[in-house]
């Protein structure tokens, strides 16, 4: 079964559900540099967060927690973790993505993202994004190791349901509106 990633709406009870596996996992990652038990509860029961998991049957395998916003229209990536037994399958995208909707659904037009350089994660984000990618900072000194700083600009309309085939579409014809009794005007293309 391929892994699958889904929304969850943080509150008390479940992070006693899923805060223990989470903080394994950072502190799988991180060791005595990860997030204090304290701060990753913050970050996934705050309102204003976004937390998407990925799971593999019953396992949560990964999670990814951005927000809140610090200024209109922009929010960061707090925290981003697959499982070490996962990694190296693209499964941090669909998470990544899974935010993105998320967040623009809520009218968020820009992710930032300080990612890992080390692990090759800030290059990838570069090359996934290509011009919806700024670096904001170089390559920087952190507790975590050097840092990127990213700015993503999410892609309007990213939490729109796309159509369906069955769906009605408009039946006026696109550009000129035919008016009855009226023969239509040719017009000449804009010369230069």
């Amino acid at each position: 079964m391929a892994p699958s990633v889904r929304a969850v709406a943080f509150d008390a009870a479940m992070w006693r559900e899923l805060g223990p596996r989470m903080l394994e996992l950072e502190r799988q990652e991180w060791g005595s540099r990860a997030f204090s038990e304290r701060e990753m509860r913050w970050q996934a029961t705050n309102r204003d967060a976004v937390v998407m998991t990925s799971w593999d049957g019953p396992t949560l395998i990964g999670f990814a927690v951005a927000g809140p916003p610090w200024t209109k229209g922009r929010a960061s990536l707090l925290n981003v973790l697959i499982d070490p037994a996962y990694r190296g399958r693209g499964l941090v995208w669909p998470l990544i993505a899974a935010v993105e909707r998320a967040l623009s659904a809520r009218g968020i037009r820009e992710l930032e993202i300080d990612a890992r350089v080390e692990n090759g994660f800030a290059d990838a984000i570069e090359r996934r994004y290509k011009t919806r990618a700024t670096v904001i900072a170089v390559d920087h000194a952190s507790p975590y190791g050097p840092q990127r700083t990213i700015r993503v600009y999410l892609k309007r309309g990213a939490a729109r349901p796309r159509r369906t085939r069955g769906a009605p579409r408009s039946q006026t014809p696109r550009g000129r509106v035919a008016v009855p009794g009226r023969r239509a005007r040719r017009t000449r293309p804009p010369t230069r």
